[in-house]
């Protein structure tokens, strides 16, 4: 028979994904034929580009049925992967046929468009190329991810470049250090730096009972100024979660068809101008917003395939992140962000608003030192530091006052640090070359939607 051998799971790590599948792409027929085409099976000479999008949104799925973790989030049809979810093929099975279809897709005889099935008018469209380019890439980064699942272990540079493209460059110590003496400034001098930094954010910390009231007028916020710049189909939305005892402090998680459940980690303590920054990265005009966009509903009509399917571990997660880590900044003007937060969120969270002005301009200034997390990410992962100390480098160069919970949250995800570092640096040195010197509200949202693929 041609299928693939069965295998125990492999540990499904903190939070599970929810594969709620819709679309009328795939059906029972379809998917059989992956299965026998996957298996190495015979199949016909010249797929269409369709098709083997199909295939790597099949390898995906299943991927993500063997390591939750691998997968954020797919929104096609349920019935498609029903089978595949009762009986995933073998991590090495997934590898084997990933690595086929990316050679397969890799060969300069291939043309999908010259497959008597595919549209003829995609031959002089050059967009085909670069979705095979996108597969290619997305393919190579599930063969890494079942490399490291199943014991193989790369420098922290190789890892994110196998992943994600990139990899950290060097540190600008002096820069950093100009940062943390501005800070210093601002939060009182003598002393060490983070503890003053923790005290100063200790006043404008939400208190754990008003968490829930301040996210909720938080999302109304950043919504609102959203839906200013971008149409989103009539009833999407995002509904709040609260957890406990999860690696990280906020995870969006999309259902499909324009719904999402952002899950706030209740064990962690957010202040006000945190709050605004985790309803803009998670939902508006955020992961919500961009998923919601990006994927296609149920029903939707000449979509492909790929759109329905997003790896955590690949080069779109890396654009995925890196244009939420700016959602806020683009909501929300300097000027904005402060009234906002002083006239509506502050009150709703039993603080004096008078100190608004000052913790927005902390709170910006403490974001400028993210870029030292990927550095410590890869000297702890590459053995030059052990738990303790790099904890206490987080706290000491990045200000993070979470450290621990950071370090056990790069245990699970690894190089994924690349990309809310890297890839904002990146993704932000884009949107200024889009929007040029000085740009309108117009402008910036713009960019921000064409560089992240939203439109």
């Amino acid at each position: 028979m041609c299928r693939f051998r069965d295998e125990a799971h492999v540990a499904r790590g903190f939070q599970p994904r929810d594969a709620a599948l819709k679309g009328p792409r795939y059906t029972r027929i379809g998917l059989a034929l992956a299965v026998l085409t996957l298996s190495g099976c015979r199949q016909p000479s010249r797929a269409s580009l369709d098709d083997d999008a199909r295939r790597y949104v099949w390898l995906a799925v299943a991927l993500g049925e063997r390591d939750p973790d691998s997968l954020d989030f797919y929104a096609g049809p349920a019935d498609a992967v029903a089978d595949l979810r009762r009986d995933p093929p073998s991590l090495t099975a997934i590898k084997r046929e990933a690595a086929a279809l990316s050679a397969r897709l890799s060969d300069p005889a291939y043309d999908a468009s010259k497959d008597p099935a595919h549209d003829a008018s995609a031959a002089s469209d050059p967009s085909e190329a670069a979705r095979a380019k996108a597969l290619v890439a997305d393919l190579g980064a599930i063969v890494a991810r079942v490399n490291l699942l199943t014991g193989t272990r790369l420098p922290y540079d190789q890892e994110s470049v196998a992943f994600f493209g990139v990899a950290p460059g060097p540190a600008d110590d002096r820069r950093l250090g100009e940062i943390r003496s501005q800070i210093a400034d601002a939060v009182g001098r003598g002393g060490r730096l983070t503890d003053r930094y923790a005290a100063f954010a200790a006043r404008v910390t939400v208190p754990a009972d008003r968490l829930t009231a301040v996210m909720e007028a938080a999302l109304d916020e950043c919504r609102r100024r959203t839906l200013a710049h971008v149409a989103l189909p009539p009833g999407e939305r995002v509904a709040l979660e609260m957890v406990r005892d999860k690696p990280w402090s906020a995870f969006s998680r999309y259902l499909g068809d324009g719904h999402s459940v952002l899950q706030l980690n209740a064990d962690f303590r957010f202040t006000v101008d945190q709050v605004l920054e985790v309803a803009c990265h998670e939902a508006y005009p955020g992961h919500h917003t961009r998923n919601t966009l990006t994927a296609p509903r149920r029903g939707a009509a000449d979509t492909r395939p790929e759109r329905t399917v997003q790896l955590m571990f690949s080069p779109e997660a890396l654009v995925s992140e890196a244009s939420a880590m700016l959602a806020a900044d683009v909501a929300f003007p300097p000027a904005e962000r402060v009234r906002v937060e002083r006239d509506r969120l502050f009150p709703l969270a039993g603080l004096d608003s008078g100190t608004a002005d000052a913790h927005v301009a902390v709170e910006r200034l403490v974001s400028g030192l993210q870029g030292v997390q990927a550095g410590l990410a890869r000297r702890y992962l590459d053995g030059e530091l052990e738990f303790a100390r790099a904890v206490a480098a987080l706290e000491d160069q990045a200000l993070v006052l979470h450290a621990e919970a950071l370090v056990k949250y790069i245990n699970e995800y690894r190089s994924y640090v690349t990309t809310y570092t890297v890839g904002k640096d990146a993704f932000e040195a884009r949107m200024a070359g889009c929007a040029g010197p000085d740009p309108s509200a117009a402008d910036r949202w713009r960019c921000f939607l064409r560089e992240s693929g939203a439109r």
